[in-house]
């Protein structure tokens, strides 16, 4: 039998209705999702390879379809054309460290909606929080597309953290009273989870996993057994694991040996310069920035201690986030006064700068890879904010890395601190890579500076301009 034409077939469901018969249900086609093809840009994936001119770079949905020269990619059929000569397409860059809720009375500003809509409008599409309540922040950045994505960790700390809620300190100027480090952050809508010796480290990670985190964060008065336990447990369940350096009194040290991901702050390094007995006294009843203060230096950078941790690292593949620029800001911040007495918080800081800065020329001589986290919050003077692009200029100035280094620390080097699922879909400009990406008119390459001249933004393939997203036009 000669099958039927699609004609004949609506006739006869026309005949079937008029006979008072069930109509079929007609099913509409799938919506076209036509791409987008970025022509004659100069590409930097952010892979390694050198930039490619006059590239093709095909997107469709929130995905990358295609990306290199015009041998290797197509302009397909009905695609959207950008034409881009004379520009540059680099991967959407990542902050790996921010801190962005703050609750004021029990709730969360504008500010972070706004903080949010800035980062994207610099060319950030990815920032990583290190330490807040998961569940919290998820939950209030979900509704909003003018935003980059938000990757939450977990903070974990020792029973010494949260209890008692008051404790007398000894310091040099005699006995302080303080209050519990937890209860400051439970004050801001933080939530760090107890972590004591034989608690069961997979719940803990069950709960963070709960809350939305993609890691634990391990914060303080954490000793190296729990740090073992608590990174065992993560990466059995797929969770990558970072430190707050020296976590007290876990050293750095320790925590390579233990197979941590990553660690962050370059000044607590200064943990190698103590002994175990030593870090466990000071975390018992001494005053940890006056011995951070009076041991922190140039020079002592260079101790053996501190290079050894240093290559321990290096061989193990632990990644290391400075965080120089929020150091720097503290320090202009003291610099700034016209009159003021010497406090001991300005000491611990100025100490943490100079030091921090050394042992990061120490680290990427010695060839630990580094992440891009600028520890970076969503409050205050935007001026006063640390930034990545503050934390890149270091990088090159301070440290001689240069402009394609300092780069690949806020791209492919920060995806992998990111790690996990997510971190396989961010960070270069490849096929089936999210299509996270950033038109600047000059070149990057040569001057950091020129990442200032950011044309637009596209985050899972949608575009923003910089004006639209500070005029406040983009308010979701």
């Amino acid at each position: 039998m000669k099958p039927l034409s699609s004609r004949a077939v609506l006739v006869l469901a026309g005949l079937a209705a008029a006979c008072g018969a069930p109509q079929p249900k007609l099913v509409p086609p799938p919506p076209v999702n036509p791409s987008t093809a970025i022509v004659g840009a100069t590409l930097w994936d952010g892979t390694g390879r050198a930039p490619v001119a006059n590239a093709i770079t095909v997107v469709r949905g929130d995905r990358i379809l295609c990306a290199g020269a015009a041998g290797e990619c197509e302009v397909p059929h009905g695609a959207k054309v950008i034409e881009a000569r004379g520009r540059y397409l680099i991967p959407g860059l990542i902050d790996s460290h921010v801190h962005l809720l703050f609750l004021q009375n029990g709730s969360a500003s504008e500010e972070l909606g706004l903080d949010l809509r800035d980062l994207l409008a610099q060319g950030v599409t990815t920032v990583r929080d290190m330490g807040n309540s998961p569940a919290a922040l998820l939950s209030r950045v979900a509704g909003l597309q003018a935003a980059p994505r938000v990757y939450a960790m977990q903070l974990v700390a020792g029973p010494r953290f949260f209890y008692p809620a008051m404790r007398s300190v000894r310091t040099e100027r005699g006995l302080e009273l303080r209050q519990a480090p937890a209860l400051t952050m439970q004050w801001l809508g933080w939530t760090p989870i107890q972590f004591n010796r034989n608690d069961d480290p997979d719940s803990v990670v069950a709960e963070a996993r709960a809350a939305g985190a993609m890691g634990l964060k391990l914060y303080a008065q954490l000793d190296s057994g729990s740090v073992r336990l608590l990174t065992l447990a993560a990466h059995r369940a797929g969770m990558t694991v970072w430190g707050h350096a020296w976590v007290q009194p876990a050293s750095v040290g320790e925590q390579a040996a233990a197979g941590m991901d990553g660690v962050v702050h370059a000044a607590g390094l200064a943990g190698e310069l103590f002994s175990a007995d030593q870090r466990d006294t000071l975390v018992r009843d001494g005053d940890l920035q006056v011995a951070t203060a009076n041991a922190a230096t140039a020079s002592s950078a260079e101790d053996p201690r501190v290079l050894a941790t240093l290559d321990s690292m290096a061989a193990r593949g632990m990644m290391f986030e400075p965080t120089l620029d929020a150091t720097r800001h503290s320090v202009a911040t003291y610099d700034a006064r016209v009159r003021h007495v010497t406090t001991q918080q300005e000491g611990y800081v100025r100490a943490a700068a100079q030091f921090g800065m050394e042992v990061t020329r120490e680290a990427v001589k010695r060839g630990v890879r580094i992440s891009a986290g600028s520890d970076h919050v969503a409050y205050g003077p935007v001026g006063d904010r640390a930034s990545v692009f503050g934390e890149l200029r270091l990088y090159v100035d301070s440290l001689g890395l240069s402009p394609t280094a300092a780069l690949l620390a806020a791209t492919r080097d920060a995806a992998r601190a990111i790690g996990g699922e997510p971190g396989r879909q961010i960070g270069t400009i490849e096929a089936g890579r999210y299509a996270d990406l950033v038109m600047v008119g000059r070149n990057p390459l040569e001057s950091l500076q020129n990442l200032e001249t950011v044309e637009w933004v596209m985050r899972g393939g949608k575009i923003w301009r910089p004006e639209q997203l500070r005029s406040g036009i983009a308010t979701r």
